[in-house]
């Protein structure tokens, strides 16, 4: 069965109507993950209970998987794929992360882009340091840095939010030579340039921006945002595809990390004036 074809999905729902539970943490990181599989379950016929926890720990995940089983969910999609580790088998109830784009290819595409427009280093505003997708993305952004011989800055560590970018950008504002920026999010990306704006740094005379994860709102931020696109749609249809099988008790289709695109806007258009 194709990962990406809806069809099998939505007649397997036919036939159960059933509803599947999810299991989401408050980051910020989460909310287009969580928007894709809901876009993906619709299609398919699926009801979605969302359970959100305060943060990982095996209590809160354990008492969110309590709660769902209480409701008679199908199976459980973990939107943090960390989490999963919290949790023993439940028995008669299927539990499986969230399918997952090629993080360490994106950003590996999102740096060489901005040493290709000719920059000799390349900083990062990098995600919560113990979390899965921040680490592949701050792997993949170090890694091509050390492959073209550049300069490996210090991670200004974030949390995701808008909040924690803008806290970044004002610290990476007064840093000398801080040309171009890669955000492991686009959340985080839209507080840098709000503080690079205020710091009188102009995006992209001054200084180029590199977000991830092309949320809708992306194309119209001031300016409008290079960033790695994912199809979270496409990743939602292959959780379902592998939640289902396991309900079945059918092998689960093979699990590959999706491609991921580089939209190039105007945060990283032109070179950076003399």
């Amino acid at each position: 069965m194709p990962v990406d074809d809806a069809g099998p999905l939505r007649e397997r729902a036919r036939r159960r109507r059933g509803t599947l539970g999810v299991i989401a943490t408050g980051s910020a990181a989460t909310g287009p993950v969580l928007h894709g599989l809901q876009a993906a379950a619709r299609e398919a016929g699926y009801v979605l209970s969302v359970f959100s926890v305060p943060g990982r720990g095996s209590a809160a995940v354990l008492a969110a998987v309590a709660g769902l089983r209480l409701q008679g969910v199908a199976g459980i999609v973990v939107l943090d794929a960390q989490l999963v580790a919290e949790v023993a088998p439940v028995p008669g109830v299927p539990l499986v992360p969230a399918a997952s784009a090629d993080q360490y290819q994106g950003a590996r595409r999102a740096t060489e882009h901005l040493l290709e427009i000719g920059h000799s280093t390349v900083w990062h505003v990098g995600g919560p340091e113990d979390g899965l997708v921040a680490r592949a993305r701050e792997r993949g952004w170090r890694e091509t840095l050390e492959r073209h011989g550049a300069e490996v800055p210090p991670v200004v560590r974030g949390d995701w939010s808008a909040r924690s970018g803008y806290r970044a950008g004002q610290s990476l504002a007064v840093e000398a030579g801080v040309c171009a920026v890669f955000a492991a999010n686009d959340q985080m990306a839209l507080g840098l340039l709000a503080a690079f704006a205020e710091a009188g740094l102009r995006v992209p005379r001054d200084a180029h921006v590199v977000g991830f994860d092309d949320i809708p709102e992306a194309a119209y931020f001031e300016p409008p945002l290079t960033t790695v696109r994912q199809d979270f749609v496409a990743a939602g249809r292959r959780t379902l595809a592998t939640l289902t099988a396991h309900i079945d008790g059918a092998p689960p289709p093979p699990r590959a990390a999706a491609e991921v695109e580089l939209v190039v806007r105007e945060s990283s258009r032109c070179l950076r004036a003399g």
